[in-house]
């Protein structure tokens, strides 16, 4: 009976001190915290952990393709804050404008565009080209073919689909006779009317966006394309800027010693927001102008055509007085012309 009695005893005082030690709470530690440590919950990782080619999926930028008519409206949907153009190359913390070039070097069943930042003059990026392939010239669609600068995105680095029987309108306009090829006139703090800028948003968020709007695939990738033989070259094939900020998949040894030296990008400038003349509406198909090159808007000879306002200001505007003087004294003519005449090649 006694040996019962201390069991019970016994057993009573070992359930006391279990249910102390349970009631503690779970998140407490006794070990030595370590200040370089990161809660696990915490997203830790920066657009320094991505390439920059991550923040331009050439698959999205091909169905823009679906949604243009020409090179110039191409373009127009390349640089819409439409969640496909991420890229920021100059690291000044705002979306680059990319400029679209056509191939002036064509054949009868290819042709070409290129994509391109320029910063200046002398200073150029390639990013991408875009090859449509027809069996016939008069074919409804095309083959295209994207491939990223191997800079930026490495070697044999291909999206393509084959749109051959879908009918494509901007290949029907690439396969069109016209005398004049599209070169954008547009580059950086260069911009349309339209235009305008925005802050890129982090690498994991832009991926995550590219998913969600364009989750369908057209465009493959792959390293081995079906379009083997490309005959066409682009004028803009080897440019490279050394002065671009983020990580290439390819550097040239100027772009890696830039890198090296400039490890950090450039402070953030916030920019004014710029009013566009008409967000609403996409650019006309002008090709007769959109070849002419447009110098910067900071420049003070500007080679563009005057608006129709300042034409009418110019003709309404009053002569000089010396210009008046003469005329007064001129002798009037004998066929009752009014006094002082026309200007010479009008009616």
């Amino acid at each position: 009976m006694r040996i019962i009695k201390l069991t019970i005893t016994f057993i009573t005082i070992s359930l006391f001190f279990m249910a102390c030690n349970s009631s503690q709470p779970d998140d407490i530690s006794y070990s030595t915290p370590n200040p370089n440590s990161v809660p696990q919950n915490e997203n830790v990782s920066t657009n320094e952990d991505y390439y920059l080619r991550d923040n331009l999926d050439l698959s999205a930028v091909g169905r823009l393709l679906e949604k243009s008519n020409n090179g110039q409206e191409f373009e127009y949907q390349l640089n819409s804050n439409n969640n496909v153009n991420n890229l920021d190359l100059n690291g000044d913390g705002y979306s680059d404008y990319i400029s679209v070039s056509e191939y002036e070097n064509r054949n009868d069943n290819q042709r070409g565009f290129t994509l391109f930042d320029r910063f200046g003059p002398n200073d150029i990026q390639e990013i991408a080209r875009i090859i449509f392939d027809r069996d016939r010239n008069d074919d409804r669609g095309a083959r295209v073919l994207l491939y990223g600068n191997e800079q930026i995105y490495g070697d044999n680095y291909y999206y393509e689909t084959n749109w051959l029987d879908k009918s494509l309108t901007i290949a029907n306009w690439a396969f069109g006779n016209r005398d004049t090829y599209y070169q954008s006139p547009y580059y950086y703090d260069n911009y349309p009317d339209n235009y305008e800028s925005y802050r890129v948003v982090e690498t994991p968020v832009y991926r995550t966006r590219i998913q969600e709007y364009y989750p369908e695939v057209i465009f493959v990738k792959t390293v081995s394309p079906t379009m083997i033989q490309i005959k066409i070259k682009s004028s803009y094939k080897d440019k490279s800027s050394d002065k671009i900020f983020g990580k290439l998949a390819k550097p040239t040894k100027g772009q890696d010693d830039f890198r090296k030296n400039n490890p950090n990008k450039p402070e953030f400038v916030p920019v004014k927001p710029r009013t566009a003349k008409d967000n609403s509406s996409k650019p006309e198909n002008n090709s007769k102008n959109i070849d002419k090159p447009v110098q910067n808007k900071n420049e003070k000879t500007v080679e563009r055509s005057q608006p129709k306002n300042v034409e009418n200001k110019n003709k309404n505007e009053t002569k000089p007085k010396n210009v008046e003087n003469r005329n007064k004294n001129m002798t009037k003519p004998n066929n009752g012309n009014k006094k002082g005449g026309g200007k010479p090649g009008e009616n």
